[in-house]
């Protein structure tokens, strides 16, 4: 994987910022925290005072609140590390609104994104072993919850946004395991993830191409049963036909044994059979 200096910005969990040699800078004033994500949560865009301030305070800002920010402002400026962008302070102002300066390799969630979208761009490639880095990369700069420091009023579609181009990636960096026949290593990741995700047919799908071609043709049968008795249950609907499709070829002992030819097509292991690249979504989910 591509060696990581120290990020100045993770909003992916508890916001936390580093200086360049590495020690954390202590934020502890809650509102201030508060701003800073918000701040980043902006993406470099223009945030307006009123926005910051019902953020901050919800429905019930103080009078002094608009002084208060601009007393928050002033102290995260000098107490965030310089930035990458030649010229521009930090926290930039203009009447009504500021916006945070961040170079794309300064915020792990940018940072998760590209690693994501390069990892596909070197599967679809064939170049397997650069996209297991690469997605490797992406899954690693997560902690916990994005943008934990906000309102989850603020943050939900996002948030739900980027799990699930999360659960995206585990599902892309299992098939580039498969696809390089490492069904054992991909196996127990698969028991967990469909633990976690029980209702994403990719993440069954791969469970029983891994499970049979690794020798274990009674667990994903197993498996199987559980994804039908999951989905109906709760969605009310039966497996899709890729799903179905997948189940045939362990009841023909299609999959039995790691018998895929080597340099197989990327997701010839996966989910669509190496048909059409599928889109960034993981099929069903339960998530909402």
């Amino acid at each position: 994987m591509e060696p990581r200096r120290h990020l100045p910005f993770r909003v992916l969990g508890p916001l936390e910022v580093n200086a360049s040699d590495g020690h954390t800078v202590p934020i502890g004033q809650p509102k201030k925290r508060r701003l800073l994500s918000l701040l980043l949560f902006s993406r470099g865009r223009w945030t307006s005072t009123e926005r910051i301030r019902s953020v901050l305070w919800d429905a019930d800002p103080p009078p002094s609140a608009l002084g208060n920010i601009k007393t928050y402002v002033s102290d995260l400026r000098q107490m965030l590390p310089p930035g990458e962008t030649a010229g521009l302070g930090r926290i930039q102002s203009r009447p009504g609104g500021y916006r945070l300066n961040a170079a794309a390799t300064e915020v792990d969630v940018w940072i998760f994104e590209d690693a994501a979208r390069r990892g596909q761009d070197a599967r679809w490639a064939g170049d397997r072993d650069r996209a297991v880095d690469l997605f490797g990369d992406a899954l690693a700069v997560w902690r916990g919850e994005p943008y934990d420091e906000l309102p989850e009023e603020v943050t939900r579609a996002e948030s739900a946004r980027l799990h699930e181009l999360r659960a995206v990636v585990h599902e892309d960096l299992i098939d580039a395991l498969l696809d390089r026949g490492q069904y054992d290593r991909v196996l127990p990741m698969l028991r967990a993830l469909t633990v976690q995700h029980p209702l994403r047919e990719r993440l069954w799908g791969q469970f029983l191409v891994a499970a049979c071609r690794s020798g274990h043709r009674a667990e994903a049968l197993a498996a199987y049963r559980t994804a039908y008795h999951l989905l109906s249950r709760e969605l009310g609907v039966e497996p899709s036909g890729e799903l179905r499709r997948i189940h045939a070829q362990v009841l023909a002992g299609e999959l039995d044994a790691a018998t895929a030819p080597a340099g197989a097509p990327a997701g010839a292991n996966g989910w669509g059979g190496g048909r059409a690249r599928p889109r960034a979504a993981g099929g069903r989910e339960e998530r909402v």
